[in-house]
């Protein structure tokens, strides 16, 4: 079998016309898993009652089922939702332009965000608590103390295993094609219809995808770097 190299030269600005629309529901996924996840691991470090326990079960619920069954789910089940708030507070719903790119960001973020809460939770307790004694020692509230010496140093350690999860999400959300997202991979897909050649429109796909990777990894890197230097200098202090 021989690769049809011309077309696969051919295909690339195609891809590359939905790698912003991947890029997109990456952040936004991201943006609201981390919100999420914050929410959640206050809830769980303040051992607030019920909400704690409501908390841990959706969490362990939510990474027990496969990412594309929430997908699913949300396509098919949010909408009866959205339909339930038509005429409140004058939000309307079209049922004829549902937002398939909204429901694979709730999908994503409830997703990552359920992992992302054991990093919070983590992060938090890995901050040692005598720098919070020490904070309130010399007159600091505890807004201050969480918000100058607590906040910056937990960011800092959880920034590898929030650096990891941005790169698996950037690769799951190749998943939304399922739910009629034109993201990257659901373009490459379309792209091959006319002459059949999907191998080469995946190959493309994963050329495109690789190397999004590997300079999002450097970046990554690079913030990495430069926070550990931070967190070396507050140690020191």
């Amino acid at each position: 079998m021989n690769l049809n190299v011309k077309f696969m030269i051919s295909d690339i600005p195609t891809v590359l016309g939905a790698l912003p629309v991947t890029l997109e529901l990456t952040f936004a996924s991201l943006f609201f898993a981390i919100l999420i996840a914050v929410l959640f691991g206050i809830c769980i470090l303040k051992k607030i009652p019920v909400l704690k326990q409501l908390v841990i079960g959706l969490n362990t619920f939510i990474k027990g089922v496969p990412l594309i069954v929430q997908l699913l789910f949300c396509y098919y089940a949010l909408p009866y939702v959205l339909r339930a708030f038509d005429g409140v507070l004058g939000y309307h719903y079209d049922p004829k332009h549902p937002s398939y790119f909204g429901f694979a960001v709730v999908a994503f973020a409830f997703n990552y965000g359920a992992y992302m809460t054991d990093v919070v939770v983590s992060s938090y307790k890995a901050v040692d608590k005598g720098q919070l004694e020490a904070a309130y020692s010399v007159g600091m509230s505890t807004f201050q103390a969480m918000w100058k010496i607590v906040i910056p140093q937990a960011v800092v350690i959880s920034l590898p295993n929030l650096s990891n999860y941005f790169m698996w999400l950037l690769k799951a959300t190749s998943l939304a094609s399922v739910v009629n997202v034109f993201e990257l991979l659901a373009t490459a897909r379309a792209s091959t219809a006319v002459n059949y050649a999907i191998l080469e429109g995946y190959l493309v796909a994963a050329g495109i995808y690789w190397a999004v990777c590997i300079i999002a990894e450097q970046i990554l890197k690079r913030i990495n770097k430069k926070m550990n230097r931070y967190q070396k200098t507050v140690s020191a202090i």
